[in-house]
């Protein structure tokens, strides 16, 4: 199983993608990232959840740290398992 500093390190990654993005985008390039699913980093469930799920609204639209991926293989490889309830 993953470590938690090691899913730190994979959260680390994506703001590492994020902010080259947003640089490139700033130059006048149109860059889309499309994240389906998202967990709460903050959170000691290990669960993850498609985006419009209702247990996402807590962390999401509280501005609270989340994790986003693009695939579900890719939150399952981070250690997480898939919500029961949204079926991710």
């Amino acid at each position: 199983m993953i470590q938690d500093r090691e899913v730190q390190a994979l959260w680390d990654a994506v703001e590492e993608v994020r902010k080259r993005v947003e640089a490139l985008e700033g130059d006048g390039n149109a860059i889309a990232l499309e994240f389906g699913y998202v967990a709460s980093s903050t959170s000691n469930r290990k669960t993850f959840h498609v985006r419009d799920c209702k247990f996402t609204r807590g962390f999401m639209e509280a501005g609270k740290d989340f994790m986003e991926f693009h695939s579900h293989d890719e939150a399952v490889q981070a250690g997480l398992v898939p919500c029961k309830s949204c079926g991710a």
